[in-house]
């Protein structure tokens, strides 16, 4: 099969070649037939002339009834070899004459050509002689003549046409070249293009043609528009590349695990840290189930194929496991990602660890409850301590009360405690405390609730019980403390105990006043022989319950360092300076500070003074600066205690051995007798730099034995008669009085109370050189000499 041309051109040339050819053979198609048309149309009519001119002759010819003459006469007719056929007839139709001259039929382009072939070629004429038909002539042409001009014509239109074809084909073959010769180089441009020649150095030829010039321009305008794109694209990927290089440093060098799960939850993608964390090898690990690395069974589930696309996780702790098995505590990021057409594609997520952090939460988690358990138990027992005694009270007062249920608690103390300590230790009398509380341990009901108060006085609390049973609890116990022996090196020791026992609400509505009943209970107990239980009767004094209230007030105040020291200053009469300065103790209560005239009774009572001033003295020696002159006020029957006298003795002389200047302040308002052992105590005090003041001297039973024992250093004069003075003479007389008495033991005088400028004025008159008093500066909670006191 022959294909058309390759080229553009050779296509215009060929195709506009054969329309000319092809137009050429219908032109000439059509003049032929208009040639073979016209030239049969001449035949007929030369043919009918011939025979109107031959009709007459003929007929006469006929009418003779000669036969040879009619021959002759044909005979030059029969010889013409444009006749086909000649017949004569006469009018019966009898053949009186014919003749074939053989000749071949027509040709194939004069049967194309010919419109008539038959009837167009045969013609006849009356033969009429005299008006009477003789005959009848007829004649075919032949188609010798017409084959022979229709070839001629033919071949002379064919030649015609190829000489034109070849005209039109070599112009039409130039003309096409100049055509598309653009074209050609527009090709040459692409074909550049195509190898990646985005600057070609083929000219582009331009055109006449409109459209060609608007080509090259687009062709122009697109390599310059190419470049620009491709040197953005250039760009581009070099951004491409570089940021994949970036981000591939960046999760290579991620700390946390980024991970890929596919929809059937399977790994498809780890990051190194993967291996870095958890110890396992990234190809080893990519396509398992990501399931086969967690610990949890929640986890497990929540990453299996069906909940995988509703998964969506933000700072969840998972665990993962390592190839040992070891836990490994992650923080997990993770949530489900779709496509476009919203289908699940799988998961993308993150793994930061967090094992050290857990680990050290849940260690400091442990310390915090250890601390709490410290917090809130006494470290020698194990028992809950006084500070979660007095809240978990009210929590179980505040459970019981609205529904009606009594509790009741038991305050039980040891008797001759101190004794123990004295004798057998420190180290034994802890033993014996861990005795108390595992037998309490083993006493006390499930729900029940114990705790070590202080020193030996223990804390029991009966929930939902009324005094009845409460009692007999109270009496069981009791009976075990005194069965219960503690061996020594040689031999034992019998406890025994002081059992005090109150019911709420019958004996107080909360944790306060039930505490304060309990404590009066057990302060009945120690008075009336110890070793007993005491239960609060009804009629107990309310008196006694104040006290006691106030007690409760009083530990709390020195338990929450609630006790202050306040200074009032002791003044030079002339002029005016401080010389020193008197300690007294305040209580501060919600805010309202309290001064100790109303709770030193209290403290007295319960036996809380030699704490009080232990710490008072302890506090006022830390909150001054060591060149001010303290007086510190003592009560005098907390000699009574050793204990008491070496705690004092140890705050004391460190400060003395400084310099400091100590006065030790002692109030006699009761008969107490000025013993050795008394004396003793003072004196040690004294060797080692204390000095020793008299208080409210005049107000007592003051002896001038006392004063001819103790030589105070200081007497001073009871404030009632200085603020006296003035109005009344006796009071002036007695304040001369004990100012002389005081000069005659060689002691110094200090008037209290003073008022005004008057009594400062008289006091002088008398003699006395110090005072203090309103009118110098009452206590205060301030800073003294540039130091804060509380």
């Amino acid at each position: 099969m022959i294909g058309l041309p390759r080229t553009l051109r050779t296509r215009l040339a060929f195709f506009c070649s054969a329309v000319f050819l092809l137009t050429a053979g219908i032109v000439i198609l059509i003049l032929t037939r208009q040639a073979a048309t016209a030239a049969i149309e001449a035949e007929t009519r030369v043919t009918r002339a011939m025979l109107a001119a031959m009709a007459p002759a003929l007929a006469e010819t006929i009418k003779s009834n000669n036969a040879a003459a009619l021959s002759d006469y044909l005979k030059p007719l029969a010889a013409d070899r444009a006749l086909a056929h000649i017949r004569i007839a006469d009018r019966t139709g009898s053949t009186l004459y014919e003749h074939h001259n053989n000749m071949p039929p027509s040709a194939w382009l004069t049967r194309l050509l010919a419109v008539d072939r038959t009837g167009a070629r045969r013609l006849s004429s009356e033969l009429v002689a005299s008006g009477h038909e003789l005959g009848r002539i007829e004649l075919t042409l032949s188609f010798a003549n017409l084959d022979r001009d229709v070839h001629r014509t033919a071949l002379i239109g064919l030649l015609v046409s190829l000489l034109l074809w070849f005209i039109t084909a070599t112009l039409t073959y130039r003309i096409s070249g100049r055509l598309t010769a653009p074209i050609v180089s527009l090709t040459a441009w692409a074909r550049e293009f195509a190898r990646g020649n985005w600057k070609p150095k083929v000219e582009l030829i331009d055109s006449g043609s409109r459209e060609i010039q608007e080509l090259n321009y687009a062709f122009r305008e697109g390599s310059t528009a190419m470049l620009h794109y491709i040197g953005n694209l250039e760009e581009t990927r070099e951004l491409l590349e570089f940021s994949e290089n970036r981000l591939r440093k960046l999760v290579n060098g991620m700390h946390e695990i980024l991970f890929e799960l596919d929809p059937d939850g399977c790994i498809c993608f780890l990051n190194p840290a993967w291996e870095t964390l958890t110890g396992f090898r990234i190809e080893d690990s990519v396509g398992k189930p990501f399931t086969d690395f967690l610990l949890d069974e929640d986890a497990t589930r929540d990453f299996g194929p069906e909940r995988l696309s509703a998964l969506h996780e933000k700072n969840r702790e998972i665990s993962v496991r390592n190839p040992d098995g070891k836990r490994l505590w992650m923080s997990l990021e993770a949530s489900a990602q779709t496509d476009s057409s919203g289908n699940f594609t799988g998961i993308i997520g993150t793994l930061g660890d967090i094992t050290r952090s857990v680990e050290l939460n849940r260690l400091l988690s442990r310390y915090q409850d250890e601390l709490y358990h410290m917090s809130v138990t006494d470290p020698l027992t194990g028992l809950y301590n006084r500070r979660h005694f007095d809240t978990q009270l009210e929590v179980i007062l505040a459970d019981h009360l609205p529904k009606d249920q009594s509790a009741c608690l038991l305050l039980i103390d040891l008797d001759g405690f101190k004794f123990i300590n004295d004798t057998y230790g420190h180290p034994f009398g802890d033993e014996v405390l861990r005795a108390i509380a595992f037998l309490l341990r083993e006493q006390v009901r499930r729900n029940d609730y114990i705790a070590r108060l202080a020193g030996d006085e223990f804390a029991m609390v009966l929930k939902n019980t009324d005094l009845e049973n409460a009692t007999r609890i109270a009496q069981k116990l009791h009976a075990k403390i005194h069965e219960s022996r503690i061996p020594l090196p040689v031999g034992h020791i019998q406890l025994q105990s002081s059992i005090g026992v109150a019911e709420a609400p019958t004996h107080g509505q909360n944790a306060q006043d039930l505490v304060s009943a309990a404590d009066v209970a057990l302060y009945h107990s120690k008075r009336r022989g110890r070793n007993r239980i005491e239960v609060l009767s009804p009629d107990t004094s309310k008196a006694m319950m104040s006290i006691f209230s106030q007690g409760f007030e009083l530990r709390n105040a020195l338990a929450d360092g609630n006790i202050h020291p306040a200074y009032q200053p002791i003044c030079d009469l002339t002029s005016g300076q401080p010389i020193a300065y008197e300690v007294l103790a305040r209580m501060s209560l919600n805010g309202v500070v309290i001064q100790a005239k109303d709770f030193i009774a209290v403290a007295e009572e319960l036996g809380l003074t030699r704490e009080v001033d232990l710490h008072i003295i302890r506090t006022a020696l830390e909150c001054t600066p060591t060149d001010q002159a303290l007086f510190l006020n003592v009560d005098l029957l907390s000699f009574s205690d050793k204990e008491f006298v070496q705690e004092l003795v140890a705050l004391l002389k460190p400060a003395c051995e400084t310099g400091r200047s100590i006065t030790i302040e002692i109030t006699e308002r009761d008969s107490v007798p000025a013993s050795d052992i008394l004396l003793d105590d003072l004196q040690a005090l004294r060797k080692f730099g204390c000095k020793l003041a008299l208080d409210d001297f005049g107000s007592g039973y003051s002896t001038y034995n006392f004063l001819n024992r103790f030589r105070p250093d200081y007497l001073k004069i009871e404030g009632s008669f200085v603020r006296g003075m003035l109005a009344n003479e006796s009071d002036r007389k007695i304040v001369g009085h004990i100012h002389d008495l005081a000069t005659s033991f060689g002691m110094q005088t200090i008037a209290e109370s003073v008022e005004n400028h008057a009594t400062q004025e008289a006091l002088q008159e008398i003699g006395i050189a110090t005072a203090q008093g309103v009118y110098f500066g009452a206590p205060r909670l301030l800073e003294v000499n540039g130091t804060k006191s509380a």
